[in-house]
């Protein structure tokens, strides 16, 4: 039996389909990897953190909450994301894009946090008086 030739339309929907889950799963290689970045940075402020002499100062605790509320986002972010790859249900679709902007508004407040977070050390930082008494 002769093969049917294929509908120039839906080829072009399986082509446009495909590149579309392509750049999908880019996005989430992307999430995974600031992701993981955000984990490194984590690991790096909190030994920081731990090397203070002062470990009450109120900015530095700022900084490190604040990062840690930007990775719990980017996670949450990355999570949803890679849940939306191929998913056809719109429900669910949905729900997963509610947790994708949860995650992208907890990574803003943590940021946020963050820039009080250096401000304050900027103002700690700059009342102490010099080491060096002339």
């Amino acid at each position: 039996m002769p093969k049917q030739p294929k509908d120039p339309k839906s080829e072009g929907k399986e082509d446009n389909y495909d590149k579309k889950l392509q750049l999908e799963k880019e996005v989430a290689l992307g999430l995974w990897i600031q992701v993981i970045g955000q984990f490194i940075e984590i690991k790096g402020l909190s030994g920081l953190y731990q090397l203070e002499e002062d470990l009450y100062q109120l900015g530095e605790q700022q900084i490190l909450t604040g990062a840690w509320i930007r990775t719990i986002g980017q996670l949450l972010e990355a999570l949803s994301v890679q849940s939306q790859i191929g998913e056809n249900d719109q429900i669910k679709l949905i729900q997963e894009q509610k947790l994708a902007i949860t995650g992208d508004f907890l990574v803003s407040v943590g940021s946020a946090y963050e820039v009080m977070g250096g401000l304050r050390v900027l103002e700690e930082e700059s009342v102490l008086p010099p080491r060096i008494v002339p």
